[in-house]
């Protein structure tokens, strides 16, 4: 028998994945495919240097949890149905797209303003816009988390944080 229209399964049934899911699955395994081909022109570290664990390493390791959790996306409504949990969720709301937007804008800042100071500026701005209004508590966090971040990354495992062109016009780097 035919799918009934509109249902997507077969005999009147429920579609197992939707060709939403199956879209945004084919992107990220696409986005994917070509961040794994450029992890593949990282330069080499001559043997004197080597830590056990090449550049690419690291950056393939998070490549491969993204693929794995992309090919269970088309089945995830199957999974929470049997689990008992509603197929479709309500849309998201307003505050997720304006989170979304502040992290890409500092995402794209990043380059002129330097790492540890992006990492400050979402420090800064996340907890007021989900509603912490208490400077006492933001402040030490937007100054003391980034910190310790840029402490274990530049002080333990001796990796450099990129400055800034801010930071390099003023001659700190």
């Amino acid at each position: 028998m035919s799918p009934i229209p509109g249902n997507g399964g077969r005999n009147g049934g429920p579609a197992i994945v939707t060709r939403a899911d199956v879209g945004v699955t084919l992107i990220i395994l696409a986005v994917a495919a070509a961040l794994w081909l450029e992890t593949t022109t990282f330069e080499s570290v001559p043997a004197m240097l080597a830590q056990n664990i090449p550049p690419a390493f690291f950056p393939r390791l998070v490549l491969a949890v993204i693929v794995v959790l992309a090919v269970v996306l088309p089945f995830e409504s199957l999974i929470l149905k049997r689990g008992g949990a509603a197929a479709k969720s309500a849309p998201l709301p307003a505050m997720t797209w304006v989170t979304a937007a502040l992290l890409v804008a500092v995402a794209a800042s990043m380059a002129w303003v330097g790492t540890v100071a992006s990492m400050v500026l979402v420090c800064l701005l996340l907890p007021p816009l989900w509603g912490e209004r208490r400077a006492t508590r933001v402040i030490p966090f937007a100054l003391l988390f980034p910190g310790a971040v840029a402490f274990v990354f530049t002080g333990l495992l001796k990796v450099p944080f990129e400055p800034g062109r801010l930071a390099q016009m003023f001659g700190v780097n």
